[in-house]
């Protein structure tokens, strides 16, 4: 019977000791009845010290900008005992071992995630952009880890100060049954913005039992957008907006709108395919949208495109004929819209869209108003072509119209056509 208990206690061990432990804790208590009240105490003394090494090894790491991920993935490593996959490692500049950035997608749809990793490098001209790969294991036996390149086309980056990775079904057509995948949208971004869109299509450039090739690309690129004034993706329509600066000193940019040929599943031209077609619509347009006080701006080109706008609206903010003076003010009050262009009254005209604008520095150089503050242009020249739709009816204009504008008491004015 002896024996038969010492089997059951080894069997039984740990809820043995545990059982010892809290019967001992019993007695202590009834014995010292004070003493949950010094435990109580020790353990809130112990989490209000932890709390506050904590809030300073924040503060630490906050002021000296110390990036903790690389410690921590470091020991994960060690305690993984290098059975982890550090790119870092793979880098060909160990500078470059911290701009890692690593997504853990399933980028193929084969149900096993890959490693898309970001990595900079460094230009010629000190600029260090991102460029990007997917690594994936599924060939060879035992499995290799293979480097698929992302490359868009004419530059072999990604973005200039950050990249971001997002899987988003942009394309059905053409796509295999079996495997599903969603494209590999990367966003690249500059200043705040994004200027940087590239999107990659998966396709299957080996048989199952061939070794894995990057030739043809596993990932082609099915578009590769950038624009300084950043660049937006409708993913309800499949169209791509890119903004252009256009005229810097006057904060003008040129909006171009892209869209994807849903027959052959890309935004890259048949007869190149390593540049985008053409845009279905362009537009100058007011890069950081049109100012309140654009009446009173130095720029005589911003109140030329200014008052295109406000014609293309059906409820302009500010009245077309308070951009106007001189002869040109005379016939838009004589109803006479021929002059600018058109053939119906603005209200009619709908989606009026500058496509080109052009200003003459020269003429602001070849008559000068000169007073007590400085030497003023007193006029200058703004041509412009545009279109418009008039019901149901397209109007464009190819050939530019040329605008005088002149400077009247302090403001820029559009005075008659020159041509």
């Amino acid at each position: 019977m002896v024996e038969a208990l010492i089997q059951l206690v080894e069997q039984n061990a740990g809820w043995t000791a545990l059982g010892l432990i809290t019967v001992a804790f019993l007695i202590l208590v009834a014995v010292y009845p004070q003493i949950i009240r010094q435990i109580g105490l020790w353990l809130a003394g112990s989490l209000v010290l932890a709390f506050g090494f904590l809030v300073l090894g924040l503060m630490v790491i906050q002021v000296t900008r110390f990036r903790i991920d690389a410690p921590l993935r470091d020991l994960a490593l060690q305690l993984s005992k290098h059975e982890l996959v550090d790119f870092r490692t793979l880098m060909p500049d160990p500078r470059y071992a911290k701009d890692v950035k690593v997504y853990h997608e399933d980028t193929d749809a084969d149900s096993e995630p890959e490693w898309v990793v970001f990595y900079r490098f460094e230009l010629s001209d000190g600029r260090r952009p991102y460029a990007g790969v997917v690594y994936d294991y599924d060939r060879g036996n035992p499995p290799v880890l293979f480097p698929y390149r992302l490359i868009p086309p004419h530059r072999d980056y990604l973005g200039e100060e950050s990249v971001s990775l997002e899987l988003l079904d942009v394309v059905s057509q053409g796509e295999l049954a079996d495997r599903p995948a969603k494209e590999l949208v990367i966003w690249g971004w500059a200043g705040g913005l994004r200027t940087d869109l590239t999107i990659f299509r998966h396709t299957r450039n080996t048989l199952d039992w061939e070794s894995p090739r990057d030739t043809p690309p596993r990932y082609p690129v099915i578009g590769a957008f950038r624009g300084d004034g950043g660049v937006k993706l409708d993913l309800t329509s499949k169209r791509v907006t890119v903004t252009s600066r256009y005229l810097e000193r006057s904060q003008l940019a040129v909006e171009m709108i892209y869209a994807l040929d849903e027959e052959r599943g890309t935004y890259m031209s048949l007869a190149d395919p390593s540049s985008l077609k053409p845009p279905i619509s362009q537009r100058v347009t007011f890069a950081f949208g049109m100012p309140s006080d654009i009446l009173n701006t130095p720029y005589p080109e911003k109140i030329v495109l200014g008052f295109y706008e406000m014609l293309g609206k059906p409820s302009p903010s500010i009245n077309p004929r308070d951009f106007l003076v001189g002869e040109a003010l005379r016939e838009y009050d004589r109803g006479n819209f021929s002059y600018f262009g058109l053939s119906a009254a603005p209200g009619a005209i709908s989606d009026l869209r500058v496509t080109s604008l052009q200003y003459y520095p020269e003429a602001e150089r070849a008559e000068v108003l000169r007073s007590p503050l400085g030497e003023y242009p007193r006029f200058m020249v703004v041509s412009l072509t545009f279109e418009a739709w008039k019901g149901y009816q397209f109007i464009r204009v190819e050939k530019p119209i040329e605008w005088v504008t002149v400077w009247v008491e302090g403001k820029w004015k559009i005075d008659h056509r020159s041509a």
